[in-house]
């Protein structure tokens, strides 16, 4: 809380995120990414329309994670604070760009944890 405004601008990372299994509480190989700007958002153009091109680090996470050891899994149900926002266009994200991939039969099951989702609203889903 002390330095909640500090200056951010001369650090090399300012977080990490990565996948865990929610039951293990296990992180998954290769899917840990330091944030250089927070959990940063970016837009671009994609086909003619503004499309909300962020969580570039969380998005590589994903993928990676849903890449390791998910032979014969089809679903996946992902916790995430800004999920409702997070999933969006996530799909989108990931047919767009050369860096990222997804398992191709994996279907993801978006949910928000219990200590956000009380900030959140009936239209967010």
């Amino acid at each position: 809380i002390g330095q909640a405004n500090a200056a951010r601008h001369k650090l090399e990372s300012t977080g990490i995120g990565g996948v865990a299994c929610s039951r293990h509480g296990c992180f998954v190989p290769h899917s840990m990414v330091d944030f250089q700007k927070g959990e940063r958002q970016a837009t671009s153009t994609i086909k003619h329309s503004r499309v909300n091109h962020g969580q570039m680090n969380m998005d590589y996470a994903l993928c990676k994670a849903s890449r390791h050891n998910m032979e014969g899994i089809t679903r996946a149900v992902t916790f995430y604070d800004i999920n409702c926002q997070y999933n969006k266009h996530f799909w989108v994200q990931v047919d767009q760009s050369q860096f990222l991939e997804m398992a191709p039969q994996l279907t993801i099951i978006p949910g928000i944890g219990l200590w956000h989702v009380h900030g959140h609203q009936d239209s967010c889903y």
